[in-house]
């Protein structure tokens, strides 16, 4: 049989689980936000120093040859009162609305906490049209050499579809 002091202090504690409970979660959510910010600033550091850069020489390269290539930079990045920002950049390389079977944009998205997302798709779709998988890379990983070998793959699908 339990004490008068092990009863009491049970109904006390179980006074006391749904304040613990939401202290727990808010720490949590803390946390994760803090950690957000880290990420997204990595992140915005790939775009800008990795991504960016690889998209602008290969677009330079494609225009000695005579074709033409577009690249766009989504810009965003994190605020502390901001939801999760669309760090997004994309290279295609357009047909002028000729139909193509093979896709010929390139998508790099920033995906908490993965790393970056990777697919293709025609220049207009997103994500959720991207052909084949979804390549997760983490931000560590996305050096110029992986970011140029997608931008390339994207380069022979529109000599392939000339």
């Amino acid at each position: 049989m339990r004490s008068d002091r092990e009863i009491l202090d049970f109904i006390v504690a179980s006074l006391k689980a749904p304040d613990v409970a939401r202290a727990r979660e808010a720490a949590r959510l803390q946390a994760e936000s803090e950690h957000k910010k880290v990420f997204y600033a990595a992140a915005h550091a790939v775009y800008t120093h990795v991504i960016g850069p690889g998209m602008a020489r290969m677009a330079a390269l494609v225009a000695q040859a005579r074709l033409r290539a577009s690249f766009a930079d989504t810009g965003d990045f994190y605020l502390p009162t901001q939801t999760d920002p669309t760090m997004v950049a994309k290279f295609a390389m357009p047909m002028g609305g000729k139909k193509t079977a093979l896709p010929l944009c390139v998508s790099f998205k920033a995906s908490f906490p993965t790393g970056l997302l990777v697919y293709y798709s025609d220049p207009d779709k997103g994500q959720a049209e991207a052909v084949g998988e979804v390549e997760e890379v983490p931000l560590e990983a996305a050096t110029a050499e992986l970011i140029e070998d997608r931008l390339l793959m994207v380069v022979a699908n529109h000599l392939h579809e000339l």
